[in-house]
């Protein structure tokens, strides 16, 4: 083990400018989307498990989460105290989100959302924040079996980026500084 101890983060990277494209655009498009279909089945089944089988309900409470840090996110000094997952965003880092931003980012009515954001304060995975305003609350990732979720969810997702660069499918081109 380093000096540093073994929760010694290496040094990030420079950022490199440019994006992924497909190779061959519509020529591997069956192959792609296959592989995608595959990862959002796998994705979709951990959600299940975390919101108890409505992917509904996990529409509302993962726009919270995603919304009511969306302002902060890209910031550095965000990025680098909440980088790692297992680190809980608390109450002063979140924005509150109504039920009416909510219905609007996901499509589902709002008195739907409604009596969905009442079913997740419930279950401890949102905190009203006020008159109708909601947060994700702070640790419930965290937990144990909620972060084996979320490791798994991360090996699909690298399982998906791996395949589509092993089999040629991506590449990322620079751009032009």
């Amino acid at each position: 083990m380093s000096s540093e101890g073994k929760d010694a983060r290496p040094a990030a990277a420079p950022r490199r400018k440019g994006h992924l494209e497909l190779t061959r655009g519509l020529e591997n498009s069956r192959v792609f989307m296959h592989l995608l279909m595959n990862f959002i089945h796998r994705a979709d089944r951990e959600r299940r498990t975390l919101y108890k089988g409505d992917l509904e309900l996990a529409a509302v409470g993962e726009t919270v989460g995603l919304v009511s840090i969306e302002p902060v996110a890209r910031k550095p000094e965000f990025f680098e105290q909440f980088s790692d997952y297992r680190v809980p965003v608390g109450l002063a880092a979140q924005q509150s989100v109504n039920a009416m931003t909510i219905s609007d980012s996901t499509g589902i009515p709002r008195e739907t959302v409604r009596r969905r954001l009442k079913q997740l304060i419930a279950r401890g995975v949102l905190t009203e924040r006020g008159r109708g305003a909601y947060i994700y609350t702070p640790g419930f990732i965290q937990q144990p079996e909620n972060i084996e979720l979320v490791e798994r969810g991360m090996r699909y997702t690298m399982q998906f980026m791996n395949d589509c660069v092993r089999l040629g499918l991506i590449r990322w081109v620079d751009d032009a500084e």
